[in-house]
């Protein structure tokens, strides 16, 4: 088991469609690991669906901010770092910004240390995405705030390609969808080219899969030794 010296608490956003229970093991790996609280922001398949049902990720926002407000109060912290899955970087990017968006903003990033996303489409062609994407991307490109430390994770696990096996035809169709090419590489939802933002920490890492907690393929916590040192 690795072990780094962390100073502030830790608070996981899962991604798209996948419940926050699904990150259990994560976070009690997280909490052996750098010997600090960790919180996992309650979203559901629910929250998620009422998010793209809407185009807005306000809501999930406000989950964010009540996991963030009530982990700071509870361990006295003025800072903490977020490490974030799929889509829940998007929400984490968010969060930390100072702009309006629909009718809030939470200015995250004066308590954020660290962002650490594991397999995050920084950049989307998905429809019900675009709004929130192109906010995201023009306001705060790239690792925008000087005072956080960004760390990009991507898998290079499976090729697109159509017709081929099941999972390179199923990640054809993702890789198409997100960046307009089915034929690259990726964790098999996320290509690596999408996976990467500008002026972070980037690291791909070969065989790592898109999706939690599956027996017959390593997800982002099999390559924890490579980011969890960045964790403040």
């Amino acid at each position: 088991m690795v072990h780094v010296a962390c100073r502030h608490p830790i608070v996981i956003i899962g991604g798209f469609l996948v419940d926050w229970t699904a990150y259990q093991p994560l976070a009690t790996t997280l909490e052996t690991a750098c010997r600090v609280p960790v919180a996992i922001v309650p979203l559901t398949q629910a929250s998620w669906l009422y998010a793209s049902v809407t185009g807005s990720y306000r809501s999930l926002l406000e989950l964010t901010h009540t996991t963030v407000e009530k982990a700071c109060r509870e361990h006295a912290a003025g800072r903490l770092n977020f490490v974030t899955h799929s889509a829940g970087g998007i929400v984490a990017r968010l969060y930390l910004g100072d702009e309006n968006y629909d009718g809030i903003a939470y200015r995250g990033h004066r308590r954020t240390a660290t962002l650490i996303t594991l397999g995050c489409p920084h950049t989307s062609l998905l429809s019900w995405t675009r709004r929130t994407m192109d906010f995201v991307n023009s306001c705060y490109p790239g690792a925008f705030y000087r005072t956080v430390q960004y760390v990009a994770v991507i898998g290079r696990a499976i090729r697109g390609a159509f017709p081929g096996t099941l999972a390179e035809m199923a990640a054809y169709q993702s890789y198409r969808l997100v960046c307009g090419d089915g034929t690259v590489w990726g964790d098999g939802v996320v290509p690596v080219e999408s996976g990467q933002l500008d002026g972070a920490t980037n690291y791909i890492c070969e065989g790592i899969q898109h999706v939690p907690n599956r027996a017959d393929a390593d997800w982002y916590d099999a390559v924890l030794a490579r980011w969890v040192r960045h964790l403040e």
